[in-house]
């Protein structure tokens, strides 16, 4: 034991400076991410925690940066970096493992609407489920290592961690808000590690969260999936909350419908596919039979408010209240070293989203987007070669001519040199042309 020490001594001194640093990063007790929160009293720690801090903030960042947007609108109204792009390809691959690849189609005799009190399960269902499980855990580290940048590969477990607990609990078959929060860890992380940075906020939720919708959907309508916490009639939503939540701060700028018109089957045919929470109402509606009276009244009163804004208001209070400080989630959730269980602060306080105007950084990108648009606008001004003994006036009019002709035609390519042999040639072509006609013109 004494020549281990000596030997580690010998080599924290002699060892270079990215040795040294190797060294140290190897040395540190990492045990990966860990559940804290073991007895009812560990809920106020959580409260006060470094977790709870960044999650409420990067909700509020979000909900600032997404008013106003589409879902539709990708790359037009707000940027989709490449590390963007390759996270999303996340759940391409998840969706095609073997289990998930043939969902029944909605309406079918094998897609019956599952009994959300009865217990029993059928084996094949079960076992299905728990074999898409297995696959998922075996792979998912990977997929995610291959979707960051290498220079953060040091945060690829404990993302990995966070990303497997957001697809529901393979031994009791249910899913719920707990595993939705797991998700939301994993997309503050991102951001915490710099694998993300504040511009990707908007396509986080409206691109990266979407497909996550989808795809747990996907899991909850083919295996059946419980609702973790049940909570009847009285709930907002047996499965999901922060999509409604982010989905009302889409509409507090720029609303095409008013919070009562939401139920309405043409307002929810017409924009389930740009706004988050018509997409969540539709898909309750799919699966739920009678009226939302009855099965969702707490989401029928809160669409009675008259603003989006009341609306978000009254969705984050809840949220707060009710969702994220129950005893019975909490003791599932993980934390680590991005999502740290440590005491903030004393100074710290929750951010709170800016609703009703555009965010700034939404104002920057659309000048952004102007600037670009006004210089495609003003066109390529070609000018054509003409030989010495050309008249002057006459090469005028015929670049004047092939410019015009350029623009007409579309002719503007990114190869600049197979561009100007194309005008050369129609500029020679139109000059010639010219001087036909005036020496038909001048003959008597």
């Amino acid at each position: 034991m004494e020549k281990l020490t000596l030997e580690s001594k010998n080599l924290s001194i002699y060892c270079q400076p990215t040795e040294a640093k190797v060294s140290r990063f190897f040395g540190k007790p990492n045990y990966g991410a860990v559940q804290r929160v073991r007895k009812e009293s560990d809920t106020v720690m959580w409260h006060n925690s470094i977790a709870y801090h960044e999650l409420i903030a990067y909700i509020s960042r979000t909900s600032t940066a997404i008013q106003g947007l589409r879902q539709s609108n990708q790359g037009d109204e707000y940027p989709i970096s490449p590390t963007m792009q390759r996270l999303c390809n996340i759940f391409d691959r998840l969706i095609q493992l073997p289990t998930l690849q043939h969902v029944p189609e909605p309406g079918s005799a094998s897609n019956d609407k599952p009994d959300q009190y009865s217990d029993v399960k059928r084996p094949s269902t079960v076992e299905s489920y728990r074999n898409w499980s297995r696959l998922m855990l075996r792979g998912i580290f990977s997929i995610v290592e291959q979707a960051v940048p290498p220079k953060m590969c040091e945060y690829v477990g404990e993302l990995g961690q966070y990303l497997a607990g957001s697809f529901g609990n393979q031994t009791r078959l249910e899913y719920g808000t707990g595993h939705e929060l797991s998700f939301l860890f994993f997309l503050c992380a991102l951001f915490r590690s710099k694998v993300l940075m504040p511009s990707d906020e908007p396509a986080a939720a409206l691109m990266l969260f979407n497909r996550y919708l989808n795809c747990v959907r996907r899991l909850q309508k083919q295996f059946s999936l419980q609702p973790a916490g049940f909570q009847g009639a009285y709930s907002l939503d047996d499965y999901q909350f922060v999509s409604y939540l982010w989905g009302a701060a889409q509409l507090c700028y720029d609303a095409p419908f008013r919070p009562n018109q939401l139920l309405d089957t043409k307002v929810l045919a017409q924009w389930r596919k740009h706004y988050l929470l018509a997409g969540c109402v539709a898909f309750v509606a799919e699966t739920k039979q009678g009226t939302f009276v009855t099965h969702s009244c707490q989401l029928w009163s809160i669409l009675t408010l008259s603003t989006w804004t009341q609306v978000y208001h009254g969705l984050h209070n809840m949220y707060l209240k009710e969702v994220i400080c129950q005893f019975h989630m909490l003791r599932h959730v993980y934390f680590g070293q991005l999502m740290s269980f440590d005491p903030a602060p004393p100074a710290s306080q929750l951010v709170r989203p800016q609703l009703g105007f555009l965010s700034q950084q939404r104002q920057d990108y659309k000048k952004k987007r102007l600037e670009e648009e006004k210089l495609k606008g003003v066109g390529v001004e070609v000018v054509v070669e003409q030989e010495q003994d050309q008249d002057p006036e006459h090469s005028k009019y015929c670049s004047r001519k092939v410019s015009r002709i350029a623009l007409s035609r579309e002719l503007t390519s990114s190869n600049i040199s197979n561009t100007s042999i194309c005008l050369r040639y129609l500029g020679k072509k139109r000059c010639k042309h010219s001087e036909h006609r005036q020496k038909t013109t001048n003959s008597p």
